[in-house]
Parts: structure tokens; C-alpha cells; sequence
């Protein structure tokens, strides 16, 4: 699993290389709905969310997703989280951005009850424009929390308005 989802980021960050034909980058004002897919390692399993992106300045944006881990070694997730997002250009179409922001995390065990966390997160990604309504981005995070650490590694698309 560890190696196809691998293999699949490493082309599309190939792709969101080349794709990069769009004029646009992140104004002032920019909203962003979308979808994103990936792997927890918390769980080793899948990974789904939605997530909304507004651009409050030219370098600064809020990132709240709610998002679902799908039962894998006795264990399932619900989370939300509020980034922050600093985005800066690195070619035509093409953004890069850190990121910080905290966390809630309410992972439930098969035959045990569930532990929910509060923390932080830290890491990443990258975008790329496909057009000037869509974008798709590679998202890697860790999620800082007492007995639940652990990483989220998505591939998402979002529409720009």
C-alpha cells in the first residue's frame, strides 16, 4: 500500500510539475472547495477529507478540513483541523506552502472506546493550477498529540471561486 500510494504521489507531483500552464496564483480573496484522499500512518489505512481554503493576503491562508480515517488495525478516525497555509509561487501555476495550525483528533478502537486529542500540526504541500477553477495539491502533515501522533500524507483537487 505504502508503495502504490508512493508511486501515484510521485506522479502526480510529476504532473502538478508540467501542468503548471495556468497564469493564476493564490489573490487576495481566493476560495477553494475540495476533496482530498491519502494515507494515515496513526492506523496505516486510508484517508479522506473536505477542505476549504481562503486567502486572507497574497502569502497567508486559513485551511479548515474535516476528515475521516477509514478502519485499519482496529482503528478509525474523525478530525478537524484549522491550518494556516503560507503559500508562495515557484513557477507559473505552481505554489509551494508550509503550514501550522491545531488540531482535533477522535480516533475510536474496535473493542477498546476512542481517545480524542487535541494538538497540533506541521508540514506542507504543493499546487498546481490545471485551470483558473481548478487546482490539485499534495498535502503532507504530522498531527502532534499525546498517544495519537502521526501523519497525513493527501492527494486532493479543489474548484477555485
Amino acid at each position: 500500500m505504502k508503495k502504490s500510494f508512493t508511486r501515484i504521489a510521485l506522479a502526480v507531483a510529476a504532473l502538478m510539475l508540467t501542468a503548471g500552464a495556468a497564469e493564476v496564483s493564490a489573490e487576495t480573496g481566493e476560495k477553494t472547495l475540495g476533496i482530498a484522499a491519502g494515507f494515515s500512518s496513526y492506523n496505516n489505512g486510508g484517508y479522506a477529507d473536505i477542505y476549504f481554503h481562503y486567502t486572507l493576503a497574497p502569502h497567508v491562508r486559513i485551511a479548515p478540513e474535516i476528515g475521516y480515517g477509514f478502519r485499519n488495525e482496529g482503528k478509525s478516525l474523525f478530525e478537524f483541523s484549522v491550518d494556516a497555509q503560507f503559500p508562495f509561487r515557484v513557477a507559473r501555476g505552481f505554489n509551494l506552502y508550509p503550514l501550522a495550525g491545531i488540531t482535533y483528533n477522535n480516533w475510536s478502537y474496535h473493542e477498546h472506546g476512542h481517545a480524542s486529542r487535541a494538538g497540533l500540526d506541521l508540514g506542507g504541500g504543493a499546487e498546481a493550477y490545471l485551470t483558473s477553477n481548478l487546482k490539485l495539491n499534495l498535502q503532507i502533515k504530522y498531527s502532534m498529540m499525546n498517544d495519537t501522533s502521526g501523519a497525513f500524507i493527501n492527494l486532493g483537487i479543489g474548484y477555485v471561486f
